[in-house]
Parts: structure tokens; sequence; C-alpha cells
């Protein structure tokens, strides 16, 4: 079981800009008691750190939005790709991000 498929004891704190080499964003939890904290990181950059382009960035911190298209035809692209699995409706998954807060 990934632990994003486990989130109830946890709360949402913020997106930040990811540390990892190749990702966009980190969305952070914390445990409601512990204080645990979790990363989920979501949003591919090119082996350049170049990012690919999205329909629009709404993570509220605009780092990417020098690459929103705001193009219907490649966010109806996008979803037709990316909906042929479920991840995408696994809330707090990766792709659940993508699909939310950079394709939406």
């Amino acid at each position: 079981m990934r632990f994003y498929e486990d989130l109830d004891e946890y709360r949402f704190v913020k997106f930040e800009k990811s540390k990892k080499k190749f990702k966009k964003y980190d969305a952070l939890f914390k445990h409601k008691t512990s204080g645990k904290k979790k990363v989920i990181s979501f949003g591919s950059l090119r082996e350049n750190f170049e990012p690919y382009n999205q329909y629009r960035d709404t993570t509220g911190l605009g780092e990417y939005t020098k690459w929103d298209t705001n193009d219907l035809k490649r966010r109806k692209l996008y979803r037709m790709r990316h909906g042929k699995n479920d991840f995408h409706k696994i809330k707090y998954s990766p792709s659940w991000f993508s699909w939310n807060f950079l394709w939406n």
C-alpha cells in the first residue's frame, strides 16, 4: 500500500517547489497527532530541468505558470492519455495532484 492511499490521519499543509531532481512540486502533509511529515512529489521536469507544459498551474505558487498553455485541446489529450488508468482517481496520489492542479 502506498502511503497516499491511507492519509486519513494526515492533513494537507501546503505546496512547495520540489527538492527532487525531476519534479515540479511537493505536496506536504502532517500527521494530525504525531506531527510526522509526508511529501508527495508531482509534475515532471525534462532531463535538462525544463518543465513540461501544463494546462494551468493552480497550486498558488506560480513557479511554472510560464509553461501554462490554457489549450483545451492539449488538456483533452492529456486527460485521454492519463485517464486510461485510474491513478488520478486515488486522492493524494501524484497523478491526482497533476490532474487537479496542473491539468484542471
